[in-house]
């Protein structure tokens, strides 16, 4: 009779396990690495070769619908790095409304690196905004959550020993390590973090620091950017579509970084 009840008992969690990929709807928050261009009246330009991380994944978990608010340049307030007072993370939150079912609707936030990137922000500005934006999207209903971290900018040619911003790269680098520190407190803590005060709420954590880091440590790819090359050579030996994003084939492999984490 035990292995009964267990036998049923596996079952049922099994199919809470499973129906809790099973997710519909894709609601994207972010800046120009989730950015996919001018679509249903969000966004600016899509920065790489082809598919962003978040089109990839909404091919390979089968969702029939991608809301993608990003905004290339967002901050994490309700402004833009050049200036402008919209298009922001906290701005494209009081845009949304919640309208699809919301145990099948999951949310990603990636956005940070456009307050700091020059050194000129307090990463811990970022963090408190984001929180801020994502208890407004629990407010509206969430309840699923992709979450990354930011990865080392200064990987990125814009940072090259040529460029005006090659001699910020110890702070950036810093400043990205403080911001990553600060947003697993933040979500994490076991007495203050944003899971703990909202315990029926799903939070999946995206570590693309590390993943960036192994990627550029374990292959040879070619330095410069992909585009603007005149004769568009091989694609698959360059990491860097421009001076900041990564080409679309990185974008699928972070794809699939992130239906791991769905999967645990």
């Amino acid at each position: 009779m035990k292995n009964v009840v267990f036998f049923f008992i596996s079952i049922f969690l099994f199919s809470i396990h499973v129906s809790a990929q099973n997710f519909n709807n894709i609601v994207a928050f972010g800046d120009s690495f989730t950015d996919n261009g001018y679509v249903n009246g969000h966004g600016f330009n899509r920065d790489t070769n082809g598919l962003v991380w978040v089109e990839y994944l909404a091919l390979l978990i089968e969702c029939r619908y991608v809301d993608n608010r990003a905004w290339g340049g967002a901050r994490t307030d309700n402004g833009h790095y050049m200036g402008f007072d919209w298009s922001g993370f906290n701005w494209q939150i009081d845009q949304y409304e919640l309208t699809t079912n919301a145990e099948e609707t999951l949310f990603s936030v990636w956005i940070g690196i456009n307050d700091y990137w020059d050194n000129k922000d307090d990463p811990s500005n970022s963090v408190r905004n984001i929180k801020t934006g994502l208890q407004k999207l629990i407010e509206k209903g969430g309840k699923h959550f992709i979450v990354f971290n930011n990865f080392d900018l200064t990987l990125a040619p814009g940072y090259g020993p040529e460029t005006a911003y090659h001699s910020l790269i110890p702070a950036v680098q810093e400043l990205t390590k403080e911001f990553n520190s600060e947003l697993v407190n933040m979500l994490f803590d076991k007495k203050t973090g944003l899971a703990k005060s909202f315990p029926g709420i799903e939070i999946y954590f995206v570590d693309i620091y590390a993943f960036m880091n192994h990627l550029v440590s374990n292959n040879q790819f070619n330095e410069k950017p992909w585009k603007g090359t005149y004769k568009f050579p091989e694609p698959e030996t360059y990491l860097w579509y421009d001076e900041w994003h990564p080409m679309t084939s990185c974008h699928k492999q972070i794809a699939e970084l992130v239906l791991k984490e769905l999967k645990k």
